[in-house]
């Protein structure tokens, strides 16, 4: 059902609702800015605007001229910002008995050595999702640890651990009632610069900790929900899942619908979600404007003929579809897991269906201002995801953009269906391109341009698989028809994702690449983007275009006034757990990476943590991979980094590996035709003119690996860093015995994670007084590490022991002349 497109010119002052959700907006932001402003202050400043704003109005209201308009739209907009600042305010507010505290508290109990697990009771809220464990999220009411019990708020993240074994949980549905039992843990913080905000993203749904049961025995299901619309939903979704397993044979087209129908992407292969990604296709596997408008238009199409049989006058016939309509919609918006995208289009499509039952006009801006009015003021932290942000972007830039564009195209393709069905597609694609890319762009810094042409044949096969498969579920009943849908289902299942990976090799490389950091420029984008929705109005046009060209200019001249242009070298020691990964970026733009993280069967360190730190800050290319020595949690991620990223040379210690791993590595590098290169003391890296890396070990055969590690000296103008890996009392000593007193540092990475065995007294009294002793650690390890006598031998010379497990990365910078160390999460 088509929305009523906005008249041109654009005017914000027609549509009240989505003026009031931009001022709501901007409170959110304005109270995020200020976090520590209670919320009965914004309270308090939104009834002293309105009070002004009215007082004005009653004083002025007998006068000619009079601005008590606007002084109204002052009142309404200030009370509308406050509002959101009060609100936001709020939600990030911990009640006295929220699970927050009581998972810092457990979490200081563990510090502590006291480790005893914690049950909870609660409600399930969403279907759980196999990944390495089972993941839902519950709603606590109350919880115990040893003797303490009492009620507790808010939601809880649990996983539920599979493991070697397979333990095998009881099956659960959202509404359960379950009683879980294990280690309750605050959210994560962000442990590198580069890697996904988890414990953000979790607290943005809501959830306040994280829940981990590691057996069937610590979880038990205590019965069904008792909600009415809770058993219809979940009712809803098994129907389907059955249907689909039986008459969709392809378990890849069966887990495309189940994406397409549930939101449940969990069965599609890595490989195929990457394919969607890098064509810009993703959007499709969302469950939005596209699922919900086929299910409601189909439902209240076939209704009218079905109510006219049985007798049913027109205006109660439409309101009885509406009604109808909506209903069904309601329970599909539960099934499919209420996501912003889903409520924002159930919302908009229920604003036009209603405004046709009482036979008023919908106005499609209007109707997403109350979405996001109502997305908002439940959840304010939705502002800040993603996904609210690229559905609301989306859907803004095709209600005003598309007329726009749809104008300029010539009368003789206007009148051929063919011609207007490409040109329509491909100008959807483009103006959903450009209201997407300020989030794409900021978030993930790439921008794909393959879809402008993939979605022209891509859209039409998701509507025809959705189609089908919403027809094999509704004709269960009758197994053959289902069938004949499920058999369709499949053709055009294959269709969809033949074009996504065929579409991945061809055009998924084409798109602009490039994370957008600056605010200016971000600025710049949105002002343009104004002035391309505001263009029927040429002063406003003008107007937007020149603001864009002053934050552009603005964006150049600060970051010259920032210093960014002066020369620099970088230190990033990345969080890979018990294992060492750090990066060296030179004044003259040279990257060189030492080691890679640890490898195992639950997490890449190269590819979760090296890799993105590198696409993100846009490393292509490493002049140097230098690997200390053969551990496992030294070189487990170096394959994902060979694989992926251009390197100049590959630094050995020149003494064999006895390990796999490490022959593995060796093979790779020579198959991709990376130089290897061994080093020992007294050998030079001759990576840029501005910083000198020196090798200082291993002086010679060590009888331990960890004493044959490379160790490296960097001096960057009078600044000197000291790089240990994993060298021993042993190799230690052999540096001592030729370097002596060249081994002052201003920081020193604390050799073999802080372990004793390291860190000998004679190596921290030569390394003098350095500023900064950086140690790799995991906060849980099985050695027990790091030891306290060597932490206390180098916050004995004064300088600032930082632990990757407690700080997270380290991000060191040095000028030449003095040291400094990055915040990098207010970057």
């Amino acid at each position: 059902m088509p929305l009523a497109p906005p008249p041109p010119p654009l005017r914000l002052a027609t549509r009240p609702a989505l003026a009031l959700a931009i001022a709501l907006a901007a409170g959110i932001g304005l109270g995020r800015a200020a976090p520590a402003v209670d919320p009965v202050v914004w309270a308090l400043l939104g009834i002293a605007v309105v009070t002004f704003a009215m007082g004005y109005v009653v004083v002025t209201h007998n006068r000619l001229v009079s601005l008590g308009p606007i002084a109204l739209a002052v009142a309404v907009g200030g009370t509308a910002v406050a509002l959101g600042a009060a609100r936001d305010a709020a939600w990030r507010a911990t009640p006295p008995d929220g699970v927050q505290r009581v998972a810092e508290a457990a979490w200081a109990a563990d510090s502590l050595g006291d480790r005893a697990p914690i049950t909870i009771w609660g409600t399930v809220l969403d279907a759980p999702e196999m990944t390495w464990s089972i993941r839902f999220t519950a709603d606590v009411d109350s919880a115990a640890r040893g003797e303490t019990s009492g009620a507790v708020r808010g939601r809880v993240q649990v996983s539920l651990r599979v493991g070697d074994a397979g333990a095998v949980y009881p099956v659960l549905r959202p509404g359960d009632r379950v009683r879980l039992t294990g280690r309750l843990e605050p959210l994560p913080r962000l442990r590198n610069p580069a890697q996904f905000d988890y414990g953000a993203y979790l607290a943005r749904q809501g959830v306040g900790a994280m829940l981990t049961v590691e057996s069937e025995g610590d979880a038990a299901f205590l019965g069904p929900s008792r909600r009415p619309h809770t058993r219809i939903a979940n009712g809803t979704r098994a129907h389907i899942e059955t249907t689909l397993a039986r008459h969709v044979p392809d378990a890849d087209v069966r887990a495309l619908l189940r994406a397409l129908l549930l939101a449940d992407r969990s069965g599609i292969e890595a490989g195929t979600l990457d394919a969607f990604r890098e064509t810009g296709l993703m959007h499709l596997l969302a469950v939005s404007g596209l699922h919900v408008g086929l299910v409601g238009l189909a439902l209240y199409v076939l209704l009218k003929p079905l109510l006219g049989r049985l007798g049913v006058r027109r205006r109660r016939l439409e309101r009885v579809r509406a009604v109808v309509t909506l209903a069904v919609l309601a329970v599909y918006v539960l099934v499919a897991g209420a996501s912003v995208s889903i409520v924002r289009a159930f919302v908009m499509v229920a604003l036009v269906i209603a405004g046709r039952a009482l036979d008023r006009k919908s106005d499609a801006l209007n109707a997403l201002g109350v979405a996001a009015l109502g997305i908002l003021i439940h959840r304010p932290a939705a502002l800040f995801d993603v996904g609210f942000q690229l559905s609301f972007g989306a859907v803004f830039a095709l209600v005003t953009l598309t007329p726009l564009l749809t104008s300029t195209v010539p009368e003789r393709v206007r009148y051929s269906k063919a011609g207007m069905f490409v040109v329509g597609s491909i100008v959807t694609s483009v103006v959903a391109t450009i209201g997407t890319a300020p989030a794409l762009l900021v978030h993930f810094g790439r921008l794909p341009i393959g879809g402008l042409v993939l979605n022209v044949v891509a859209i039409p096969l998701t509507a025809a698989t959705l189609g089908a498969g919403l027809g094999c579920a509704l004709t269960a009943w009758a197994p053959p028809i289902a069938a004949t849908f499920g058999a369709l289902a499949t053709v055009t299942g294959q269709g969809l994702l033949w074009t996504t990976e065929a579409g991945a090799v061809v055009l998924g490389e084409i798109a602009y690449n490039g994370f957008l950091d600056s605010t200016p420029a971000l600025l710049a984008l949105l002002l343009g983007i104004a002035a391309m929705v505001l263009w029927r109005r040429p002063v406003a046009r003008r107007r937007l275009a020149l603001a864009a060209a002053g934050c552009l200019a603005i964006g150049m001249w600060s970051g010259f006034a920032a210093g960014d242009a002066r020369p620099r070298l970088d230190a990033v020691f990345f969080d890979v757990g018990q294992g060492d990964a750090t990066l060296l970026s030179t004044p003259s733009g040279r990257h060189v990476l030492i080691d890679a993280g640890l490898r195992s069967p639950y997490v890449d360190e190269g590819e979760r943590t090296v890799l993105p730190h590198l696409e993100r800050f846009g490393i292509a290319r490493l002049d140097a991979f230098v690997l200390t020595h053969a551990d496992a949690d030294h070189i487990g991620g170096a394959r994902s980094v060979l694989e992926r990223v251009e390197v100049g040379r590959l630094v050995v210690n020149g003494q064999d590996g006895t390990s796999d791993l490490w022959a593995d590595v060796l093979r790779l590098a020579d198959s991709l035709g990376v130089p290897v290169q061994p080093v020992g003391a007294g050998d030079t890296l001759l990576v840029d003119t501005t910083v000198r890396f020196r090798v200082l070990g291993p002086a010679g055969p060590m009888e331990s690996p960890n004493d044959a590690s490379v160790v490296l000296a960097v001096e960057h103008g009078t600044t000197r860093w000291l790089l240990t890996g994993d060298a021993e009392a042993a190799g230690e000593a052999a540096l001592l015995a030729r370097f002596g007193e060249r081994l002052k540092a201003d920081v020193v990475k604390v050799g073999h994670h802080g372990s004793r065995t390291s860190s000998t007294p004679p190596l921290v009294d030569a390394a003098g007084q350095p500023q900064f002793a950086v140690v790799s650690v995991a906060r849980r390890n099985r050695y027990g590490l790091p030891d306290e006598e060597p932490i206390a031998r180098w916050a004995a010379t004064g300088a600032a022991v930082l632990h990757t497990s407690t700080e997270g990365a380290v991000w060191l910078r040095s000028d030449g002349e003095s040291i400094e160390r990055v915040d990098w999460r207010r970057r």
